[in-house]
């Protein structure tokens, strides 16, 4: 009975691997197919890749007679540049010679008739060299001594631009204090709303021109001091000079009747200038005016007597 059971068992697993064993067979037949067919494509592959290869060998062939051709093209190319090279080398002495285009036939006309010109000039001169040395010797003297005036001048024409911008540079800035001591003393003077300032003739080039003074006496308008009355001309001047005495004083100042156009208010504003101004400088006064001959310290009067004899009178006050 134990043999019986057992023989049941293994006919049942008999009967299982049967049924796996043909479910096998039957992969492998598929798989067999698919064998078949991946080799037939295998096979079409490899026929492929035998003309392929046959392809690149004709082009590696190609490739090296190509290759070929190169060398010898380069072999030409550096044989072409080393005759080039050696025409320019050739060419050079002609560098300088003028391309004449012109027929063959005219040229040798030419050249015939030169020659029969070179055979009417004679006999060379053989001292003409040495002649032509001594004048070449002195020519290239004289232009060696040419570039090195020229560059004298250059350095001369730089240093007087150097000059001349500081000479304009130097005059602006005197002018500038000029004139503000100018508008200082002439407020000094007017005490009412008067104005007055120095104007350039030229601007951009101020020693072309002169210097024009403009004044604000009465109403709104600047006027020239020409256009000024003489009284108000000499205030003007005088406060001018007196600026240009406070910029650069000088030892002595002499005045000539500078108040002969001023009355008695105005002799006495500029006596009080002089007087201001008389502790740095000596001023010499020529006046007729009690009000200027009041503030001096030393008084000098000229007369004459019956005979027209000059005596002179001093008086220290």
């Amino acid at each position: 009975s134990e043999f019986k059971k057992q023989i049941e068992e293994l006919n049942g697993k008999v009967a299982r691997d049967s049924k796996i064993l043909k479910a096998r067979d039957e992969n492998v037949k598929k798989l067999y197919s698919k064998f078949k067919v991946l080799f037939d494509k295998r096979s079409k592959l490899q026929e492929n890749i035998t003309e392929i290869e046959k392809d690149i060998y004709k082009l590696d062939e190609k490739s090296r007679g190509i290759e070929t051709q190169m060398n010898m093209i380069s072999l030409d190319v550096a044989k072409y540049k080393a005759e080039f090279a050696g025409l320019e080398e050739e060419f050079v002495q002609y560098k300088d010679v003028k391309i004449i285009k012109k027929p063959l036939d005219e040229l040798k006309k030419e050249i015939r008739a030169f020659e029969r010109m070179r055979q009417n000039i004679g006999s060379v001169n053989m001292k003409a060299l040495e002649i032509y040395e001594s004048v070449e010797e002195k020519y290239n003297s004289l232009l060696d001594e040419k570039k090195k005036l020229e560059g004298e001048k250059e350095e001369i024409l730089k240093m007087m631009k150097e000059i001349e911008e500081k000479k304009i540079e130097l005059f602006m800035n005197t002018f500038r204090e000029i004139n503000e001591k100018f508008e200082e003393l002439f407020a000094q003077i007017y005490t009412k709303d008067e104005k007055v300032y120095l104007e350039i003739e030229n601007k951009d080039n101020p020693f072309e021109g002169g210097v024009n003074i403009k004044a604000r006496i009465t109403g709104r308008k600047y006027l020239d001091i020409i256009s000024l009355s003489g009284g108000e001309q000499t205030l003007t001047a005088l406060a001018f000079i007196f600026a240009i005495q406070e910029y650069a004083p000088a030892s002595f100042y002499i005045l000539d009747e500078v108040d002969a156009a001023l009355d008695k208010h105005n002799s006495e504003k500029v006596a009080r200038l002089v007087r201001k101004y008389s502790g740095n400088a000596q001023y010499i006064v020529i006046s007729h005016n009690d009000g200027i001959i009041s503030e001096a310290d030393n008084l000098y009067g000229v007369t004459m007597n019956e005979d027209k004899i000059s005596k002179v009178v001093s008086l220290k006050i």
